[in-house]
C-alpha cells in the first residue's frame, strides 16, 4: 500500500465532519484512510483545547516539509564536500 499525505482539502473534510459529530471511523471511510490515520492527524494537529483546525494542521505540515527539505539539502551539501 502506497503512503500518501493528507492534503488541505482532506483536512477541511476532517474539520467539517468533526464539527458535525461524525466518528473518526466514518471520516476515514469517507476519505479512504483507516481510522488510525485520522486519529493520528487529529492528535498531532489539535490545539491545546482539543479543537482541530485546517489552517493549523496545514501550517504544521508545511513547516515539517520545509524542515525535511532543509535536512536533505544539508546532507546533499555534506556529500559533495
Amino acid at each position: 500500500m502506497a503512503y500518501k499525505h493528507l492534503g488541505e482539502n482532506e483536512r477541511f473534510v476532517i474539520e467539517l465532519m468533526l464539527s458535525k459529530g461524525t466518528s473518526k471511523n466514518e471520516i476515514g471511510k469517507l476519505l479512504g484512510y483507516c481510522r488510525q490515520t485520522i486519529m493520528r492527524e487529529i492528535a498531532r494537529n489539535s490545539d491545546k483545547d482539543g479543537s482541530y483546525k485546517v489552517q493549523r494542521a496545514h501550517d504544521i505540515s508545511v513547516c515539517a516539509e520545509n524542515i525535511q527539505n532543509r535536512k536533505a539539502s544539508y546532507l546533499s551539501l555534506l556529500m559533495r564536500v
